[in-house]
């Protein structure tokens, strides 16, 4: 089976690392209290709500910690050692929406982040936002996702999946789309679908 992976708040636990760099730059650069906003966010690229910053103070924001964000952020419980199992039997395909820069570094910090963690997956693709075609192209017959948008979409074009629980989609319901709460729960899932 062919399985498209999500990364950010999928596999990693990317949220928490943003937490730690928007509180410093909240506090420290832009000389405000910092705050969760507790909102529902479709947008994949949900800092700027969850924080409260306008266009520029986000913008501001990714240029200067985007690289340490990525370098730094920590892999879920169990995440790699099941993604490493499924890889013996199944076709990894991780699909992250992450961009680059022109410099390409995004790309590079993000495939060395996953051979320092001993991630094994077959292929990557960095920079989609819209992760239909990628996944068509692919095969893609699973997807797992935190992204409420990401999910519906694939969804849509006949691709079971499931969605990680994260807290950017906690408060989200809909009945079409099947929540996961750990890689632990993911592992049972696929065998029921194998």
């Amino acid at each position: 089976m062919n399985i498209g992976i999500d990364i950010d708040d999928t596999i990693t636990k990317t949220s928490e690392e943003v937490d730690i760099y928007a509180k410093e730059y909240t506090e420290k650069v832009l000389n405000r209290k910092f705050e969760l906003k507790q909102v529902e966010i479709l947008n994949p690229m949900w800092a700027q709500y969850l924080y409260g910053w306008t266009d520029e103070e986000d913008k501001k924001f990714w240029d200067i910690y985007y690289e340490k964000i990525m370098e730094n952020v920590k892999p879920k419980e169990d995440a790699i050692r099941i993604i490493n199992e499924l890889s013996e039997e199944h076709n990894i395909i991780i699909i992250t929406a992450r961009w680059d820069r022109e410099s390409k570094i995004i790309a590079y910090i993000t495939k060395e982040w996953l051979n320092r963690y001993n991630v094994k997956y077959h292929k990557l693709f960095i920079g989609h936002l819209d992760k239909r075609n990628i996944s068509k192209e692919n095969h893609i017959e699973l997807f797992i996702d935190d992204s409420i948008k990401t999910c519906r979409e694939i969804s849509e074009i006949g691709i079971k999946t499931f969605m990680m629980n994260s807290r950017i989609n906690q408060n989200f319901k809909d009945d079409k789309l099947e929540r996961v709460f750990s890689w632990k729960e993911i592992k049972e899932k696929i065998k029921e679908v194998n």
